[in-house]
C-alpha cells in the first residue's frame, strides 16, 4: 500500500506529516542500536553514500535515496540525548522536507523511559501524531546482560491487533556487524533494508 498524490495533497492541506515507513530499533542503552542502523548502509539503496558501513558516528541525518524517497537516520536515541516527546515530534517534522517524496525514518529508542516515554510507548504514541503507512518496532534480543527475552506488553499487543500495518519483531543483537568484523556483512542489514525500502 502506497499513499497517492491525493493523500499527499490532503496531508499538505491538513498540515499532517506523513511517514511512509518507520523502523524504530528498541534496545537497552549500549546495546548496539546504532551499529545495527549503520549496517543498513551496506545495502544497495545506501551503499554509495559511504561505500558501505560508515565507521564514523558523525554521519548525515537526511539521505535522498532515490528520486522519490527521503530517509531520516538517527544514530543516537532521543532518550540518550535527554529529549522530550515535544522535541521528538519537532525532530521528525524537521526531517520531512518535501511532501512529494516518500519519507522514511530509522531511529533508535531505549527500552526504559527517561524524560521521554519508554521505546514501546513511543512507538505507539507516534501513530497518534503522524500518519504512518507502515511501521516496525524492532527489538534487540538478548539485552546487554544476555537476559530479558523479547516480549511485548499487553498495551503494544492491543495496539498491534488494531493496526494491521504496524508490526513488532526481534532481531539477534549479538550477530556480527562490520564494526566487530569489517569483512563480515551483517545478516540484519538486509532485513532492516527490506523493512525500510522493500515492503
Amino acid at each position: 500500500m502506497r499513499y497517492t498524490q491525493m493523500d499527499v495533497q490532503i496531508s499538505e492541506l491538513s498540515g499532517e506529516i506523513m511517514i511512509d515507513t518507520l523502523v524504530l530499533i528498541i534496545g537497552d542503552q549500549g546495546s548496539g542500536k546504532s551499529n545495527q542502523i549503520r549496517s543498513v548502509f551496506e545495502e544497495a539503496e545506501l551503499h554509495s553514500f559511504y561505500g558501505g558501513y560508515p565507521k564514523s558516528a558523525n554521519i548525515r541525518r537526511n539521505y535522498p535515496v532515490n528520486p522519490d524517497i527521503d530517509l531520516l537516520v538517527r544514530l543516537s536515541s532521543w532518550h540518550e540525548r535527554g529529549e522530550t516527546y515535544a522535541q521528538v515530534k519537532a525532530d521528525l517534522k524537521a526531517g520531512h522536507t518535501d511532501a512529494r517524496r516518500r519519507y522514511k525514518v530509522i531511529a533508535p529508542a531505549q527500552v526504559s523511559a527517561t524524560k521521554l516515554m519508554a521505546g514501546e510507548d513511543l512507538f505507539v504514541q507516534l501513530h497518534s501524531d503522524f500518519h504512518i503507512r507502515r511501521s516496525y518496532a524492532v527489538w534487540l534480543h538478548p539485552n546487554v546482560a544476555g537476559a530479558n527475552p523479547f516480549a511485548i506488553s499487553p498495551k503494544l499487543a492491543s495496539f498491534l491487533s488494531a493496526n494491521r500495518y504496524a508490526s513488532a519483531l526481534s532481531i539477534d543483537s549479538a550477530v556480527l556487524h562490520p564494526s566487530a568484523a569489517p569483512s563480515t556483512n551483517s545478516i540484519n542489514a538486509r532485513l532492516l533494508a527490506d523493512l525500510l525500502f522493500r515492503t
